[in-house]
Parts: C-alpha cells; sequence; structure tokens
C-alpha cells in the first residue's frame, strides 16, 4: 500500500507542483523517480511547493510546516494517554489539540513573560507529556518527557523530527525507531521520505536534517519500517 501510494504523489508532484516540474526542467528530459533534496533546501520555498492550481497565499492560510504527525508519534512511542500534551518551541504554534511550552531561547519580552504564557498553556494540569529537547522547570506537575531528536540522533531519542516534515518517526516499546509509515513513505541511503497524505506543501524525497548514518530495515517483531544506525550492508 504504501509503495502505491508513493507512486500516486510522485504522479502528482511532476503534474501539478511547480518545485517537482523543475527537476524535469534541470534535467532536461522526464524524470522516473523525483531527485532526492535535503530540508534545508526547501525554507522559503512554500510557494513552489503547492500545485499550480492553489498556490500558497501566507495571507490567507497558516504556515505550511505546523503538520499533524504529532497524535501518530505519540501513538507510536507508548506516549500516556489522556494527558495534556505540550511541545517544547520557540513561538506559540497554530496547531489544535497541543499547546505550546515557550523553550529558554524563545523570542519574548523577557522571562516574566515566557513564564506568564507557559503557564497560560499549562492550565491546571498536574501531569503532562513534554516534547521536546528538554522540558522546562514545571514546579508541582509530573512530567514524562518524549525528546525530540533527528534522525542522526534518533538512537537517543523518543521522537524523531524535522524541521519541514515534521514528526515522521518514533521509539516503540519494542526499542526499535519506527517509520511513521501510514504517513511516509521512506527509500535510499541517505533515506528519503515522502509525505504520503500532504499536497500542501507536497513533500517528495525529502532527506531529513542530520540523517546521520541511519539505514532502513524492517521490524523483526513488528514487520514494519525502521531506522537503524549504520551504513548500508
Amino acid at each position: 500500500m504504501s509503495e502505491r501510494a508513493y507512486r500516486r504523489v510522485v504522479r502528482h508532484a511532476f503534474a501539478r507542483v511547480p518545485f517537482y516540474r523543475d527537476q524535469w526542467v534541470a534535467a532536461g528530459r522526464v524524470l522516473d523517480e523525483p531527485v532526492p533534496v535535503p530540508s534545508a533546501a526547501l525554507a522559503g520555498q512554500e510557494h513552489r511547493l503547492c500545485p499550480f492550481a492553489r498556490p500558497f497565499d501566507p495571507a490567507r492560510e497558516p504556515s505550511l510546516w505546523i503538520g499533524d504527525s504529532l497524535r501518530e508519534a505519540l501513538a507510536v512511542a507508548g506516549a500516556p494517554r489522556g494527558l495534556p500534551v505540550l511541545e517544547v518551541r520557540r513561538a506559540v504554534l497554530d496547531r489544535r489539540g497541543y499547546g505550546v511550552l515557550l523553550s529558554e531561547d524563545a523570542k519574548v519580552v523577557d522571562e516574566t513573560r515566557r513564564q506568564e504564557l507557559n503557564a497560560e498553556a499549562l492550565g491546571r494540569a498536574t501531569r503532562v507529556v513534554v516534547v521536546g529537547e528538554s522540558a522546562p522547570p514545571l514546579a508541582g506537575v509530573e512530567v514524562t518527557l518524549l525528546r525530540r531528536v533527528t534522525l542522526g540522533q534518533a538512537a537517543d531519542g523518543d521522537l524523531v523530527h524535522d524541521p519541514h516534515l515534521g514528526y515522521f518517526a518514533a521509539r516503540a516499546p519494542c526499542g526499535r525507531i519506527h517509520l511513521l509509515w501510514r504517513r511516509f513513505h521512506a527509500r535510499g541511503h541517505p533515506p528519503a521520505l515522502t509525505a504520503l497524505r500532504s499536497r500542501r506543501p507536497t513533500l517528495v524525497a525529502v532527506i531529513p536534517d542530520d540523517p546521520g548514518q541511519t539505514r532502513l530495515a524492517s521490524c523483526a517483531e513488528h514487520g514494519t519500517p525502521i531506522f537503524e544506525q549504520g551504513a548500508d550492508r
């Protein structure tokens, strides 16, 4: 199913999305497969990653990089259910269902304002799940921290994140780093990811930031795609 969905997204990208149409122009021929691109190359390209018929208009819609894969990543990681989920970020994020804890390097007027906004996000909760590189001090609150890391750091984290792809993998209770295969297709070395459910933006063959020496494999317990450390064998 994932391979068929991948082919559908590739056809859509080459037929309707300027960023990928331009790959044909650069190659001087029709391509069967997209050229893998580093995630960093997508910065500022929102208008070229949307279909011709629905160009990106920042005045009328929120950032295209918000993503919606966090819920699935939390489920794969076996996060406690029924608790508020707070992400540690540098700015307040327009995402329904999750609050934001502003990190220590967030751009705010002063520390007091940062603490006020964090207290507002926390509300009256006494137990929370925090997703981030680390958790800010939360007095009197029991925190379950799920460490957010890059693919190259996946061995030491819980949820794998990229600024443009969003959350695309998580450590399952079996201890392996599982690709969110219902949402992403991965191939190659370093792994290039395609978002199977996204059209705005269309993300095809994107190499995550800091891929490290990871390779694709299959989980012996679940039979689904995982990331392992080490070069291809």
